[in-house]
């Protein structure tokens, strides 16, 4: 009995793996008609109005843009060869920052010093960047 209700497991989890990965949604709207007023809704009409039903595929046309990708020239021979180093400097623009190190999991902020930004590093670790104005004016790691 164990080894059917694997077998449903698996069966199921590749369905909905298959539709999910589908980039197109459907949805069934039903058409209304209430004092003479045509309502659309997402659920069935009420008993004794007269109903028909409409099929709506929405599609997802949109790719996924990475506002974040990395576009060598955008940044100086400078700030290229630290990113591909995976090293911060300061004077390096918060944009090479990110490249270099990845987001922030926290900015803290103060109301004289720079902001203080906090990157992961390994599984438990953290390092620090410390940004005025855009740009990089200490780090810690």
């Amino acid at each position: 009995m164990v080894f059917f209700g694997r077998i449903f497991f698996m069966l199921a989890l590749s369905v909905f793996a298959v539709l999910s990965l589908s980039q197109s949604a459907f949805a069934e709207i039903f058409k209304c008609e209430v004092e003479g007023k045509l309502v659309m809704q997402d659920m069935p009409c009420p008993d004794g109005v007269e109903q028909s039903s409409v099929d709506v595929v929405i599609k997802n046309d949109h790719h996924k843009v990475d506002p974040h990708a990395y576009d060598e020239s955008q940044f100086s021979d400078w700030e290229n060869a630290l990113i591909k180093a995976g090293k911060v400097e300061v004077g390096m623009s918060v944009e090479a920052l990110e490249q270099s190190w990845g987001w922030a999991i926290k900015i803290n902020r103060s109301a004289y010093g720079p902001e203080q930004w906090v990157f992961r590093d390994g599984m438990y670790g953290q390092r620090y960047a410390y940004v005025r104005d855009g740009k990089v004016v200490n780090w810690q790691d």
